[in-house]
């Protein structure tokens, strides 16, 4: 897995505490936060605006991508190297319990999905719903 120094470098952003913590972080958690998640967890000193414009950038460069739940929340992601061409065109579980979000591999071209004549496609959103193993675990252990 590429270290978190290369990616900064490769995207010409310098590699400032709170750019390494927030990839850390979501690079460990493997599923989608919000900026209210992110703003909880992260052990750096920042301010709030700092950090949108921080996921905004990593949202351009394609590091990251955004994933909007039920509640209107936006929740980012790390971007794996295999997606990098078509970052958000990937599949993603919500789970209907906790509510988290988490990217699926690849096991679908969803890319090749037509649209009507005409029309010009930017994207393509897939969500399967239903309840992560963590929460199943936590029913049973009940």
């Amino acid at each position: 897995m590429e270290s978190i120094l290369n990616i900064l470098r490769e995207n010409k952003l310098k590699a400032t505490p709170l750019r390494k913590a927030v990839l850390s972080t979501l690079r460990k958690e493997g599923k989608g936060l919000s900026h209210h998640d992110l703003d909880k967890m992260l052990a750096v000193s920042f301010d709030r605006s700092t950090l949108f414009r921080t996921l905004n950038k990593f949202e351009e460069k394609g590091i990251l991508h955004k994933v909007i739940n039920d509640e209107g929340v936006a929740k980012y992601a790390f971007t794996r190297q295999a997606q990098e061409e078509n970052a958000g065109d990937h599949a993603h579980f919500y789970c209907v319990k906790c509510k988290n979000i988490f990217c699926l591999d690849y096991s679908v071209t969803l890319a090749s999905i037509p649209v009507p004549d005409g029309f010009q496609k930017q994207g393509v959103e897939l969500q399967v719903r239903g309840v992560c193993l963590q929460c199943i675990l936590k029913e049973k252990n009940n």
